[in-house]
């Protein structure tokens, strides 16, 4: 039961900072502030900002809410347990294979980073180990 407690703590971290990342597009004229030194805004207004016409913070938020309904689904209902983990798992790799391609982007494209994007890729990182955890956890 404890990695799903885990699952539900990274999918609302990552859930917080996709939020973020969203709030500062839609009301900030200003640069986003990047503790790292490096150009936010480079990473977030670039081409590959966006995936047909939806902006990455907006599918990551949906794929943050979505990791967080399963993780208390998982602990309220472990009984649909059973298929939920492997959807859980799909899900968490598809959003850790796009995040790891947008990471490149980051250092191979664009040559720029994003520190909340890098939070958002580590916390997808985390969060598929922790499906592989629970769909594979005697």
């Amino acid at each position: 039961m404890i990695y799903e407690r885990i699952l539900i703590v990274l999918a609302f971290f990552g859930l917080m900072d996709s939020l973020y990342l969203w709030y500062e597009h839609r009301t900030s004229n200003a640069t986003l502030i990047c503790p790292l030194d490096h150009d936010c805004s480079a990473v977030t207004e670039s081409k590959w900002s966006t995936v047909f016409g939806v902006r990455n913070e907006i599918l990551g938020s949906f794929y943050y809410l979505v990791m967080l309904a399963g993780g208390f689904a998982l602990v309220l209902a472990p009984t649909v347990s059973w298929s939920l983990d492997t959807v859980l798992l799909l899900a968490s790799l598809g959003g850790f294979v796009f995040s790891a391609f947008l990471t490149a982007l980051q250092f191979a494209v664009i040559k720029d980073y994003c520190f909340y994007c890098l939070i958002s890729a580590g916390l997808s990182a985390l969060i598929f180990i922790n499906c592989l955890i629970i769909k594979y956890h005697a």
